[in-house]
């Protein structure tokens, strides 16, 4: 057996491919510019407008957009903008915990199944297959059923059934970089294979990570408010997006448009902006998770 210099192993250079690739691609800099907007003022705008989202007024009942009022009041005098706000804050805060939650396990089965091949493969295998038979919004409706109605048990179903996403992707690329030549060669030296592991593979795949957390916040904030439609979100007193709309609804036809129009449009921004990310970056990230030359 031939053996291998240290100084043989090519291993690929760690640069910072996000950062030069933003300074060339304004498109997605001004989207991320503006999902990053979005998100500071929700989670601080409380901090400025000091209204307080549950306060019923009933001397101010379905006020239009005013100075005082800026997105008006609805049918029990609370302002708008305020629980827009708070909404945004509880859609946004459970899409990021979502997305966290999904990429942590996801990434975990991932190693575990493409590095160690075998029943451990197929395992994961089976569990992704078949927690992927049940669509998102039943697999969490059935959830918050058998708990109890309301955003932890969103989270909980919404979070297990990103995670197979994730998993099914990592995992062919780390099955694909167990084949590469310098993966190998450290293997080959006598490298620990958890140093294999987290010092050679968990890097090439955070861009990938990156790319998935954000298509998976964007469907967890539309699926949490769908559910909050429904009423199995969200439940009163807590501001959430859907609730929000579920309560405005009736009053849409009737002129009152903006207790479902401001925040039906907050969810708008918050879905079309990520799903632009996702897209852009899924046209710029090459498989193996290197950002090329922006077009």
């Amino acid at each position: 057996m031939t053996a291998i210099a240290a100084s043989q192993i090519v291993v690929p250079a760690r640069s910072r491919p996000f950062r030069n690739f933003l300074r060339r691609d304004t498109t997605l800099t001004m989207t991320l510019s503006l999902l990053a907007a979005l998100i500071v003022a929700t989670l601080l705008g409380p901090l400025v407008w000091r209204a307080q989202p549950d306060s019923i007024n009933l001397g101010a009942v379905l006020q239009a957009p005013s100075l005082g009022h800026p997105m008006g009041t609805d049918d029990t005098g609370r302002d708008v903008l305020a629980r827009v706000l708070a909404g945004g804050q509880t859609s946004i805060l459970a899409g990021l915990t979502i997305a966290l939650i999904g990429a942590v396990l996801g990434c975990i089965a991932a190693l575990l199944a493409g590095s160690m091949r075998g029943w451990v493969d197929t395992l994961f295998t089976w569990l992704t297959n078949s927690i992927l038979c049940f669509p998102a919004i039943l697999l969490a409706m059935a959830i918050a059923m058998a708990l109890k109605p309301g955003v932890t048990a969103v989270v909980i179903g919404l979070s297990l059934h990103s995670f197979p996403w994730y998993m099914r992707t990592l995992r062919g690329e780390v099955m694909r970089l167990y084949g590469q030549d310098f993966i190998r060669s450290t293997m080959a030296l006598g490298a620990h294979p958890a140093r294999v592991l987290f010092r050679h593979v968990f890097p090439h795949l955070v861009p990938i990570m990156i790319l998935q957390m954000a298509a998976v916040f964007g469907a967890a904030v539309l699926s949490l408010a769908a559910l909050g439609y429904l009423g199995l979100g969200a439940q009163p007193p807590t501001a959430e997006w859907g609730e929000m709309i579920t309560d405005g609804q009736q009053f849409f036809l009737t002129g009152q448009w903006w207790i479902a129009g401001f925040p039906g449009l907050g969810l708008l921004l918050a879905v079309s902006l990520t799903t632009l990310i996702a897209d852009r970056a899924r046209e710029v990230l090459d498989p193996r998770g290197e950002f090329v030359q922006a077009k």
